[in-house]
């Protein structure tokens, strides 16, 4: 029964469970991508500042200092960009913390409240900076090695660059997002610790999705008018007016496109990853403390969302091997191929991780409150929600390839 010895034995045995869970989790993630960017930087690029550097056999050193003269540029201006567009979010952020902070504390009437989540949003954004910077440094790094595998023969080793170049950014993304998240979670409970209090602790850490979502918007609408721009500015001189051919890099307006795609595609792409995480899960975190069965069925109950984006991590740590050593890309068409079975794969593995998650954490029944009224759930409604949403996922990106790729009838008429 609720409130007995036994029952309060399991509630902490299912606490410890779920955190342990979530932060090793946010650590094989990360240690995961670091892994990878270990793979990726086996590819040796020659650096004419280091002569010790070994030339690849397949690039002579003309083609390898003009390769490496290109990429310096890329990556300088790409740094350029991202410091004077986080230097314009670090204002914002400021100005806007101080709004957050008045606001939450006169229209809750308290400053405690108000200056968690104000700590909330600070921490959201600065990590959204911190993703969106990892993930142009590692793209500029890994883009310059997937040219010098390119230039070998096979499909293989190109494809495994490109491929373990962008799963660094996602690894190590989810990691990261997944333990500030936490880290703030536990310590915002060291002051709200009663049970009771726990729906004034999930309504405090909502700053840390809007702090990453904030950043996450100046990422992909500032990179992305960027590198229009800089796209139509370099056709337009280039090719127009000059008559130099698309992406020679004769053309400086070339570089920026190159800078822009960096900065737009990838810094503002893992930016808005983190956004959609930070937000989808603080939301679904303020719903669960607004149950009193899920409080009363402990910490692990409340904390479930967080949970299932942990047991996603591990599920596409263990997909990422078919691309990468089951199912290798060995000619052209098995490109589209493999990164379509990883979204299947991903999915049917993700049914069973959900529905262990589900059993394990949440009670057999418990009800939701909401603006309209209460809502009767079971886990099995919650298990179905989940798996849903994988399902309908899969769908949208099967059907989006089939009216987006080359390799099917809507395009090809």
């Amino acid at each position: 029964p609720p409130g007995s010895p036994g029952s309060l034995a399991m509630t902490m045995v299912s606490e410890h469970a779920a955190s342990t869970l979530i932060v090793l989790c946010a650590f094989i993630s990360m240690g995961f991508g670091a892994i990878q960017l270990m793979f990726v930087r086996a590819v040796r690029v020659y650096d004419p500042k280091s002569p010790s550097t070994p030339l690849s056999n397949d690039i002579d050193e003309a083609k390898a200092y003009k390769l490496h003269t290109i990429y310096d540029a890329i990556s300088e201006g790409a740094k350029a960009f991202l410091r004077a567009e986080y230097g314009i979010c670090c204002l914002f952020v400021a100005v806007f913390s101080i709004v957050i902070l008045l606001l939450v504390s006169i229209g809750q009437g308290s400053w405690v409240e108000g200056m968690l989540t104000t700590l909330s949003f600070i921490i959201g954004a600065f990590t959204s900076i911190l993703s969106g910077y990892i993930g142009m440094r590692v793209a500029v790094f890994s883009n310059v090695r997937t040219t010098v595998a390119a230039s070998r023969s096979g499909w293989t080793e190109c494809f495994n660059v490109a491929f373990r170049g962008g799963a660094v950014m996602g690894f190590v993304l989810c990691g990261i997002g997944i333990l500030m998240l936490y880290a703030a979670l536990m310590l915002y409970r060291q002051y709200y610790d009663d049970p009771s209090d726990w729906s004034t602790l999930m309504n405090c850490i909502t700053g840390y999705g809007l702090g990453g979502s904030s950043v996450a918007m100046f990422g992909r609408v500032g990179g992305g008018i960027y590198t229009k721009a800089a796209d139509v500015g370099a056709d337009l001189v280039g090719k127009v007016v000059h008559g130099i051919p698309e992406d020679d890099p004769r053309n400086p307006a070339t570089i920026a496109d190159n800078v822009g795609d960096n900065v737009g595609d990838v810094a503002g792409m893992g930016a808005d990853l983190f956004g959609s995480f930070a937000e989808s899960t603080c939301a679904a975190l303020v719903i669960a403390s607004t149950s009193e069965d899920l409080i009363e069925a402990g910490w692990a109950a409340v904390v479930f969302p967080v949970a299932i984006s942990c047991v996603g991590v591990l599920v596409c740590l263990v997909t990422s091997f078919v691309a990468t050593n089951l199912w290798p890309v060995r000619k052209e068409t098995d490109v589209e191929l493999v990164l379509k079975m990883q979204l299947v794969i991903t999915t049917v593995l993700m049914i069973p991780a959900a529905a262990g998650v589900t059993y394990k954490f949440l009670p057999e029944e418990f009800t939701l409150t909401g603006v309209s009224g209460d809502t009767e759930a079971t886990r099995g409604y919650a298990f179905i929600s989940v798996i849903s949403g994988a399902i309908g996922g899969l769908i949208i990106g099967l059907v989006t390839e089939y009216y987006t790729s080359h390799s099917y009838v809507p395009v090809r008429e």
